[in-house]
């Protein structure tokens, strides 16, 4: 397992769009991320007027994002599938992003979780 510097990471992003990249564990097959959700996202902007969360669309992104980015081997999405949000990512909460990627079937399974919750988890299919 190597830590791979968090700057690589924010190239993929507008500083208003992407997470703070704290850290990361990375193999030829798994990662593990830890991230900052900053409350100054503009995907927070109206995305509730009473409590801003961070939209699924943009979870999901930021895996494909990603995986694309840490997996050479992955080509174009394909499909998403098993996807569960189970808790709400509010804004300045520390996440850690699990990825596990299976390289034959060009799937990349994902778990954004923290010490106390689990938020959402699921799988994306690329073309190899």
């Amino acid at each position: 397992m190597t830590n791979t510097p968090t700057a690589q990471f924010k190239d993929l992003f507008k500083d208003s769009e992407g997470p703070v990249f704290l850290s990361s564990e990375v193999t030829s097959t798994t990662a593990t991320l830890h991230l900052h959700v900053p409350h100054n996202l503009s995907w927070f902007e109206g995305h509730f007027p009473d409590q801003h969360v961070l939209p699924g669309v943009v979870q999901v992104d930021w895996v494909g994002k990603l995986a694309k980015a840490l997996f050479s081997e992955l080509g174009a999405f394909r499909q998403l599938s098993n996807i569960k949000f189970k808790s709400m990512i509010l804004p300045d909460t520390h996440v850690s992003l699990e990825l596990q990627l299976d390289a034959d079937k060009g799937n990349v399974a994902f778990h954004y979780v923290s010490q106390s919750a689990s938020f959402s988890m699921g799988t994306m299919k690329f073309s190899i």
